[in-house]
């Protein structure tokens, strides 16, 4: 596979949450930075613990790639996330209102595979449309 249909996949895998995608793209010792906690996540395990939250949070989910830069064992992905808040996330509570925002991810591949993301997602996007936040004008 391609990095470019690797990362196809991984889609597929964050979509579904299936653990047999997951092991299909990534490395089992990859590592994933939240954007929201300082803990890094490792391996599919990992992944699928941050799956776990985004769907308690926004049990539709849907992550949907937009467009990539391919450069050797590097990728940068650009996404759409949308969502309905319908459970807690980051301390707030449902809202039951919906979300759509654009983010970035930096991937470094190794064997094929998915060694490490850097997400940038527009987490103030999020907190605002789910009415989280207030912008003060």
């Amino acid at each position: 596979m391609s990095v470019k249909q690797t990362l196809d996949r991984f889609v597929e895998f964050v979509n579904s949450a299936d653990p047999a995608i997951g092991n299909e793209v990534i490395h089992e010792s990859a590592k994933f930075h939240v954007p929201f906690d300082s803990k890094t996540l490792i391996g599919v395990d990992g992944y699928l613990e941050l799956l776990g939250m985004m769907r308690r949070a926004f049990p539709d989910v849907q992550w949907t790639l937009e467009d990539t830069i391919c450069e050797g064992d590097k990728v940068v992905g650009r996404f759409k996330t949308r969502g309905t808040h319908n459970g807690p996330f980051l301390g707030f509570a449902p809202t039951g209102k919906t979300f759509e925002i654009v983010g970035m991810s930096l991937f470094k591949f190794s064997d094929g595979k998915i060694i490490r993301e850097q997400a940038l997602p527009d987490m103030l996007g999020t907190l605002v449309q789910i009415g989280a936040v207030k912008i003060p004008f």
